[in-house]
């Protein structure tokens, strides 16, 4: 099956895993409440991103993306989640 739709940066059509990509970044970088008229799309992501870095955080940013991606992308279906830390320097 083919998922079309719009590239975001580009405006070009896209398909396919590149879509699907694309929606799970927008769902998990959406603060819930942010949209006007669907105030319950995005995810909790944002509000825990200024959080300390221990292990609760890592563990509510996990079920936040979880939670947030099996409500609002219908087209996966999440089998693990993991959180990766980069270092910025």
């Amino acid at each position: 099956m083919t998922y079309m739709g719009l590239n975001s940066a580009t405006g070009r059509a896209i398909a396919d895993l590149p879509h699907i990509w694309q929606s799970i970044r927008d769902i998990l970088t959406t603060p819930v409440g942010s949209r006007v008229m669907r105030r319950a799309y995005g995810s909790q992501v944002p509000m825990l991103i200024d959080q300390p870095l221990n292990d609760v955080t890592r563990l509510r940013v996990m079920s936040a993306s979880v939670a947030a991606i099996v409500r609002w992308e219908p087209r996966v279906q999440v089998s693990a989640a993991a959180f990766v830390r980069r270092d910025v320097r």
